[in-house]
């Protein structure tokens, strides 16, 4: 019996200094909007004239993180959504619709367990989101189990971002959705056309940031921003008018967690990788991060 009651002690002792797990179980937000920018390489980040940019990374935390090769949007943003690794989630072109090697794991879809599948699968009444002007994104993700969907493909590069932006604010303020997804391709478009770093691509990241002011401006209006996260992530850079190539300017992004939540009391844990982004939403909203995931929750408590 005293045996017995030693071991009962020493469970109680180890389960009350336990430390935060970073597999869930620690709400830090009620909601989060993962900005998705295609092609905003961290060394083309023009900071100057990104003032809304630079307010969310004054208030939040921000490394300049990295993805996977090759540096293309398909592999990238499916390595995003599946919170993994290629060599697991099977996607090896540009523009997979669907894994090119078998992944170690697939849903009833025929894909790896993505951030929104796993979502609905640990809270059925979670309300997500995703808008996009991008085809590839529908293949990288578990359309199926995302209660609103709308791709964008009518009217100039602009407006599309524009369209996705006030779909991204509409369902926040009918349904203040638990993960909203909102990608912006303006970026990549213009570095191919014109080139990273050109003025033309200045230009698209200016829209860019004027659309985020936006974002933070309408959930300041509809009382959001206080227990709201924004997550932005880029898939790659580029250099000249391509990408794909193991270069750094490439291969550097940015990894931005923004909104009061966070400021107080975290730290970003070094290095990021992209991989990182659906154990990190997973966790920062209290879900357990699958084992098949190889990225792991990038904000831990400082």
């Amino acid at each position: 019996m005293g045996r017995v009651c030693f071991a009962l002690l020493l469970a109680a002792l180890f389960v009350g200094c336990k430390t935060p797990s970073i597999e869930g179980n620690r709400p830090v937000a009620k909601r989060i909007v993962w900005v998705g920018v295609d092609g905003f390489g961290a060394q083309w980040i023009p900071w100057d004239v990104m003032p809304n940019l630079t307010k969310l990374k004054g208030e939040g935390l921000f490394a300049v993180g990295r993805d996977c090769f090759p540096t293309s949007s398909g592999i990238n943003w499916a390595t995003a959504m599946f919170g993994t690794v290629v060599e697991i989630h099977g996607y090896r072109n540009w523009n997979s619709k669907k894994p090119d090697v078998p992944a170690f794991e697939v849903t009833d879809r025929g894909i790896p367990p993505c951030i929104f599948h796993e979502i609905k699968r640990q809270d059925p009444s979670a309300y997500t989101v995703s808008v996009y002007n991008w085809d590839g994104i529908g293949f990288v993700h578990a359309t199926n189990e995302i209660d609103y969907v709308r791709y964008f493909s009518e009217g100039s590069l602009e407006r599309r971002d524009d369209d996705a932006l006030a779909a991204c604010l509409e369902q926040l303020k009918e349904h203040q959705s638990k993960l909203t997804f909102l990608y912006q391709h303006l970026p990549d478009c213009y570095g191919h056309k014109s080139g990273w770093g050109s003025p033309e691509f200045t230009n698209a990241c200016i829209h860019v940031d004027q659309n985020l002011g936006k974002l933070v401006k309408g959930l300041e209006e509809m009382g959001l921003r206080e227990d709201t996260v924004i997550l932005l992530v880029a898939d790659h850079g580029g250099e000249g008018k391509k990408h794909g190539m193991p270069l750094l300017c490439c291969f550097e992004i940015p990894f931005l967690v923004s909104g009061p939540a966070v400021k107080r009391g975290f730290r970003l844990r070094e290095p990021v990788l992209l991989a990182d982004t659906a154990p990190t939403i997973a966790d920062l909203l209290g879900y357990t991060v699958p084992e098949t995931w190889r990225g792991r929750p990038a904000v831990v408590p400082k």
